[in-house]
């Protein structure tokens, strides 16, 4: 059989014309149906890496704003115990101190 004899039994024969396009609209949709199946899974693999930078992103600032609230924290304390007076100031002493640091400092002189 030659390449022309083919040819003519497909333009002469209508059930073979049809059983021809059949299988090359098979051959198309299945082609059709794997380019869609790609783009989906291409664009599946685009949101999921967008979602992770912006999950990322989230992670990197969460972290930075965490250590500058430690780094504020630790500062505070660290001036609130430099700021503490650990000795009371005279005024605030009971007075039976009081009078007995005052008689030390004139001398031990009772009035």
């Amino acid at each position: 059989m030659t390449w022309a004899a083919i040819a003519k039994f497909f333009t002469d024969n209508p059930v073979a014309r049809f059983i021809a396009w059949a299988l090359v609209a098979l051959i198309g949709w299945e082609a059709v149906k794997r380019h869609l199946r790609d783009a989906g899974r291409k664009a599946e693999r685009q949101a999921s890496a967008v979602k992770q930078a912006q999950a990322r992103e989230a992670v990197v600032t969460r972290s930075a704003e965490i250590i500058t609230t430690e780094r504020e924290n630790s500062d505070a304390a660290l001036e609130a115990r430099d700021n503490i007076n650990p000795a009371p100031r005279f005024d605030e002493l009971p007075d039976e101190v009081q009078r007995v640091l005052d008689r030390s400092a004139r001398g031990g002189e009772t009035s």
